[in-house]
């Protein structure tokens, strides 16, 4: 009996990882899309600090690297490495 607990927890487990696994890099949002209500939700990140991404990536037309952040004031590697965390850089493919 307890044999069988432990396999059905593990298997959940096993479930369970891989449910994350798969959430962690399909949930990742369009940081050219980002609002500042968005980034105010990762660490590190307030109002204004917000506003300052989302106004650099608008003046720029939109970002091709996480990396180009840093260029905001207030964001550093620990910042950037939670922006990674929850956003990535999609580029629009145009027809040439």
């Amino acid at each position: 009996m307890k044999r069988k607990v432990l396999v059905v927890v593990l298997v959940a487990l096993f479930l369970a990882g891989v449910a994350m696994q798969a959430f962690a890099t399909e949930g990742l949002k369009d940081i050219n899309r980002a609002t500042a209500e968005d980034l105010v939700l990762v660490k590190g990140i307030g109002q204004k600090r917000a506003e300052a991404i989302v106004n650099f990536i608008s003046r720029r037309s939109g970002i091709r690297s996480m990396d180009e952040l840093v260029e905001v004031k207030g964001v550093g590697e620990k910042v950037l490495e939670e922006l990674k965390g929850r956003f990535e850089v999609r580029i629009k493919q145009t027809d040439q």
